[in-house]
């Protein structure tokens, strides 16, 4: 069931919930453009990087094109790291709980707070966990990565109260020098004021998502991608 929390005023949502939001809206675009380029399901189960080139096809241009493509990234990738349970939670303005409704991806890309430090939200057992995402395009070695997230932080000044989320984008055919170890310990050296987790993540050859947490702790895991595709 869709809950609201009109003190801080966050919306949550169980996966199938927003899934349904998604494929509401989408699922006409979608087969449209699978058509257009040819696209089979069996093939965007197969090469997972196909499903998120397109979303960005569908998305709306302009500034709500970012928007679209974090809460698909949320619902297919990021929430297969947690709990079954979880809830997928946004943080909202303007919205009236007794006047407004949210029945598809474009009425929350509508309400959804633009000044907040967090993307998304997960809501678990120990309660509310917030996060930023960040895209990282550059080279793919671990003291390029560590200026890239010193300065997102400085930008912050110290006040990000999210975690922050690293979504790795190499060009193609880029070979990775990333040594998470010596990230983790460069990470450390710079004593940064933040107090929060530093994660980032990774398509491991279309076939499951790495996700590495490399501040403050060093820890890694992985995950199948989830099937959801194959119900829209």
């Amino acid at each position: 069931m869709v809950t609201f929390n009109s003190k801080n005023n966050i919306i949550c949502f169980s996966r199938d919930e927003l899934f349904y939001l998604f494929k509401l809206s989408k699922q006409s675009e979608m087969v449209n453009e699978m058509k257009r380029t040819g696209l089979s399901f069996d093939d965007l189960r197969r090469d997972y990087s196909l499903m998120e080139k397109l979303a960005d096809f569908i998305g709306v241009r302009g500034a709500e094109d970012r928007d679209e493509h974090e809460i698909f990234a949320t619902l297919f990738v990021f929430t297969d790291f947690f709990n079954e349970n979880c809830k997928i939670c946004f943080e909202l303005e303007n919205f009236d709980s007794q006047r407004d409704r949210i029945t598809n991806t474009d009425d929350l890309i509508r309400f959804r707070k633009i000044s907040s430090d967090s993307d998304f939200i997960i809501l678990q057992d120990d309660g509310f966990r917030k996060f930023q995402l960040k895209r990282y395009r550059g080279e793919m070695i671990a003291e390029k990565i560590a200026d890239f997230i010193k300065k997102k932080l400085d930008h912050y000044g110290g006040s990000l109260e999210a975690n922050l989320w690293i979504i790795l984008q190499p060009k193609a055919w880029t070979e990775s020098k990333i040594e998470f170890c010596d990230l983790h310990t460069k990470l450390q050296s710079l004593n940064l004021n933040y107090e929060n987790q530093i994660l980032i993540s990774y398509n491991d050859k279309n076939e499951k998502e790495v996700l590495v947490q490399v501040y403050p702790q060093l820890a890694k895991m992985t995950r199948l991608h989830k099937k959801y595709i194959e119900q829209l």
